[in-house]
């Protein structure tokens, strides 16, 4: 499994707080952060020349709050290893141990039942000795110790919980059935952990999740459990092992993010996408900085992509996509950054390119493109960064384009352009316009 590991501070304190048994808990050791990947808030990439400009600033998304990006850690660690230890008994979230009132918050006794059992499940009465950040090992924190609502990677709202960190956890597919009983669960993040397959029964009667992370996983498809999420508004399975895009995915009419980036994506993209009319984030890239980037779409750009009009991100680099660019992609008006750089596109840049007013970075290097460049370019009053090298455009740079008045990166690099170079473009301080023979 491609999983970067993190051990369980607060899980670890935990049993440290509820046995004697485990007199030989310890913080110390490390392992590795990660700012890009799952829980780190992800940070954009620079691409090769420009022509990827990275997967963009969502990275692999975290869990915490609905459509946010950057993760809260998660609980951390992993299950085996350490000193034997005594299990938690759910007593405690009927005797007040755990929750102020039981008598009164009858819902959060039943959630906390379901979580001593989730935390035994993934225990198995075993901790592992190093925890990943010494300075989270809080009592306070731990699971076992008083009050719930402040259990590392629990969130409690209006007496449920509603969230749940397992970053990393040591989660196995035997605990998911625990999961699927916190029925007012909203924010779950089960990622780097050793998944794969269907999930359990019943999960997808968790009708009020909104955010799910999957994120380094086995999984080699989206469970179809996953795709009658209808309530679902974050789906991130990136730098997982998933092989296709379900057409099921159009199921998920209420999707705002969907991240696929660094999978085994292989075959076509589907139609269906174009039923998420509420998608905000589309990306089905490879990192190019990931270790082991493997997606390989064919066919070409679906014209259905244009009905996503609220999109502002897309991001298809580094496939196998053919064929044209769709003119339909100028439908989408609130576009802020468009790659699909690293492909085999074919045909002219569409005129209707013009028409992104809000657009800020486009990449379209190392193509297959040919034909001129656009006059309507010159229209995009937003652009800072614009990629067109490695293609097999011809023809002069349009003199439209010294309305760019925001544009600052400007490649060309390797093409059959002829012709002079605008004199404000040939200002910029990052233009790049080598190998144009008749450029100049």
């Amino acid at each position: 499994m491609r999983q970067r590991s993190r051990c369980l501070a607060g899980l670890l304190a935990a049993v440290c707080a509820v046995t004697v048994l485990a007199a030989g808990c310890s913080s110390g050791g490390s392992s590795e952060g990660d700012g890009s990947g799952v829980g780190g808030g992800g940070a954009a990439g620079s691409g090769v020349e420009d022509d990827v400009g990275g997967v963009g600033g969502s990275g692999v998304e975290g869990g915490g709050g609905v459509v946010s990006e950057g993760g809260s850690g998660g609980v951390g660690g992993d299950a085996g290893g350490g000193e034997v230890v005594e299990l938690l008994d759910p007593v405690g979230c009927v005797d007040g141990t755990w929750i102020e009132d039981p008598s009164r918050d009858a819902d959060l006794a039943d959630d906390c039942v379901v979580l001593v059992r989730l935390r035994n499940e993934i225990a198995g009465g075993r901790l592992v000795s190093e925890v990943w950040d010494p300075f989270r090992a809080d009592e306070r924190r731990a699971w076992g110790s008083r009050n719930i609502d402040r259990w590392d990677g629990v969130v409690v709202e209006d007496g449920r919980v509603v969230e749940l960190d397992l970053w990393g956890a040591g989660v196995t597919e035997g605990a998911l059935g625990e999961i699927a009983e916190l029925s007012e669960l909203k924010v779950l993040d089960l990622s780097s952990n050793d998944l794969s397959g269907q999930l359990p029964e019943g999960f997808e009667n968790l009708s009020e999740l909104e955010n799910l992370y999957l994120n380094y996983t086995d999984f080699v498809e989206i469970p179809v459990e996953v795709t009658r999420l209808s309530g679902l508004v974050v789906l991130t399975m990136a730098a997982s092992e998933v092989s296709a895009i379900p057409t099921e995915i159009g199921n998920l009419a209420g999707l705002r993010v969907l991240n696929l980036a660094s999978n085994r994506l292989r075959g076509s993209i589907p139609a269906e996408i174009g039923n998420l009319v509420e998608l905000e984030r589309l990306d089905l890239s490879n990192d190019p900085s990931d270790y082991d980037p493997d997606n390989q779409l064919t066919g070409p750009i679906p014209p259905e992509i244009g009905n996503l009009t609220k999109l502002k991100y897309l991001n298809l680099s580094d496939n196998k996509l053919t064929g044209p660019i769709p003119p339909s992609l100028g439908n989408l008006a609130n576009l802020e950054s468009m790659h699909l750089s690293y492909n085999e596109l074919s045909g002219s840049i569409p005129r209707e390119i013009g028409n992104l007013s809000r657009v800020e970075e486009l990449y379209f290097g190392s193509n297959r493109l040919s034909g001129s460049i656009p006059a309507e370019l010159g229209n995009l009053s937003s652009l800072e960064k614009l990629s067109l090298s490695n293609n097999e455009l011809s023809g002069a740079i349009p003199s439209e384009l010294e309305n760019l008045e925001n544009l600052m990166r400007f490649t060309v690099r390797n093409n059959d352009l002829c012709g002079d170079i605008p004199e404000r473009l040939y200002r910029l301080d990052h233009f790049r316009y080598q190998d144009n023979p008749g450029l100049g």
